[in-house]
């Protein structure tokens, strides 16, 4: 009787060890969306100077730094000039505050050069794209970062 509850105790401990190692290694591999302008509104950028010698001071966490060589995001397109496919265009986290569409708002907007075209989409299509986010640094603009080499994932 003492084997077969001590064999028991001993299956039921290496159960225990390989679900907690399974639920482990599928909390460490499922991932859990990133909001892509959440990640954006980490950076941030003051101003110095006057006249001449005005400059952006930009600050870019690690976290942001961190995600700009596989950057996911979703939004919405504004194309910046009517062609029959896009290469280039602005994405904009919500339509409602587009800066450049005559909203009373002022939204986060990010710069996108894609990788192969796009067909024509009407403005505001939402798409998700994948690319590479490259930080600008330049302190002579407010342009904080544009997405490079993008790839349309998916249009929801």
């Amino acid at each position: 009787m003492w084997r077969s509850k001590h064999l028991k105790r001993k299956i039921i401990a290496t159960l225990v060890i390989i679900t907690s190692t399974v639920w482990a290694h599928a909390a460490l591999t499922t991932s859990v969306p990133v909001d892509g302008w959440d990640i954006l509104r980490l950076a941030t950028v003051d101003e110095a100077g006057e006249n001449e010698n005005w400059r952006a001071i930009k600050t870019f966490p690690a976290k942001l730094r961190a995600a700009s060589n596989a950057f996911k995001i979703d939004g919405f397109v504004v194309p910046v000039l009517p062609e029959p496919f896009l290469t280039q265009f602005i994405l904009v986290e919500d339509p409602d505050n587009c800066p450049f569409c005559g909203s009373s708002g002022y939204g986060p907007v990010l710069d996108v050069t894609m990788k192969r075209p796009l067909p024509d989409l009407p403005e505001f299509t939402r798409v998700i794209l994948s690319g590479t986010l490259e930080l600008n640094e330049d302190p002579d603009t407010f342009q904080m970062y544009r997405l490079v080499d993008a790839v349309l994932i998916e249009r929801p």
